[in-house]
């Protein structure tokens, strides 16, 4: 009785842990993430809008955006880093559009809540929230 009464505090701590980070190159490659939101912006998202990023094996990267996009990415310690200049095409976006690829270029810290990935962009004060495209 004494033994499960000293793991109460321990089982108690580890529920209390922070959301997971994305830590491993192996959690993205295969993966394609639907833009839910991003936390601060004037830019409207609509759900179900088709903006994506997908993540594909051996570091490839795809954008699909107002913009379609292609570019290389490494994850090391929940860090992506999009390697290249992303390569996209030259669209007249409607004013208002999100154009995904200036929240994925260059360097972001990454952390997983619940089943959101949670992009943290160096470059721009911004949350970017994405769900699993098959959701």
């Amino acid at each position: 009785m004494r033994v499960l009464l000293a793991l109460v505090p321990v089982l108690l701590l580890a529920a209390c842990q922070p959301a997971p980070a994305v830590g491993a190159a192996s959690d993205l490659p295969g993966t394609t993430w639907s833009l839910e939101r991003i936390v601060p912006t004037d830019a409207a998202v609509v759900r179900g809008s088709g903006q994506q990023v997908s993540f594909g094996p051996e570091g490839s990267l795809a954008i699909a955006s107002c913009n379609q996009c292609s570019g290389r990415y490494t994850v090391r310690d929940s860090v992506l880093t999009v390697t290249d200049a992303l390569a996209c095409t030259r669209r007249g976006c409607p004013v208002g559009t999100v154009e995904l690829e200036r929240y994925l270029s260059g360097t972001s810290v990454l952390r997983r809540e619940g089943a959101f990935l949670v992009v943290l962009p160096d470059s721009v004060d911004a949350q970017v929230f994405f769900v699993p495209a098959d959701q």
